[in-house]
């Protein structure tokens, strides 16, 4: 997956880009972001899946997606904030929806093996702790503990659809920032394995992985 950040002389998509790529390597995924401007686009598109265009630019967006529809590339204006991310995580949470499609995603719960009678569901709400919520480096940490569990587990912001909990784009996608509740849930006969499930999952979630 090739991402393509444009701006006027291209010093502000530089950051951008580098913010994004080590987002994207925190989160696991293999992802190549890159800076250019309006005049290198002719040459760049060609290598280009996805094209990120500065909010600055956003009068020019239209010319910008005919030109980019003629390479089957992708657009997305970034939001009017997107200097300010300073790790790159809300960069990459606006750019998920289209890279999905390219991207394989953890397997279903429903691939997990039943054990021949109805599970039990166990929840737990807790408090997100890290500092600049639940970001790449801390998502991926949640996401392959779920994944490790050995039964379904999701997850919930607030009273939102629980998602595969060991799905790293799917936890980035909630958006869940510090101090939002998100509830926890497992499907598994073992109470106590379920129970020693969510405590540490729990854990991972309260902890503060921005504290210095």
């Amino acid at each position: 997956m090739r991402i393509l950040v444009i701006c006027g002389a291209g010093a502000s998509s530089t950051f951008v880009a580098m913010r994004l790529r080590h987002a994207a390597q925190n989160a696991g995924l293999s992802v190549q972001a890159l800076a250019g401007t309006v005049e290198s686009l002719a040459v760049d598109l060609d290598s280009t899946d996805i094209l990120l265009v500065a909010p600055h630019l956003a009068r020019e967006l239209p010319d910008l997606e005919q030109f980019a529809a003629q390479r089957s590339v992708r657009v997305i204006l970034l939001p009017e904030d997107v200097f300010s991310d300073i790790d790159g995580t809300r960069t990459l949470r606006t750019v998920l929806p289209a890279m999905s499609t390219d991207l394989p995603l953890t397997p279903p719960t429903t691939d997990f093996p039943l054990k021949g009678h109805p599970m039990a569901e166990i929840t737990r709400t807790v408090r997100i702790g890290s500092s600049h919520g639940l970001h790449a480096r801390p998502a991926k940490m949640f996401a392959q503990a779920a994944k490790e569990a050995g039964f379904p587990v999701t997850v919930a912001k607030d009273s939102g659809k629980p998602i595969n909990a060991a799905s790293i784009l799917g936890v980035i996608s909630l958006g869940v920032e510090h101090g939002d509740y998100v509830t926890l849930a497992v499907d598994t006969d073992d109470q106590d394995a379920g129970e020693a499930t969510l405590d540490r999952l729990a854990e991972l979630l309260t902890t503060d992985h921005d504290a210095a």
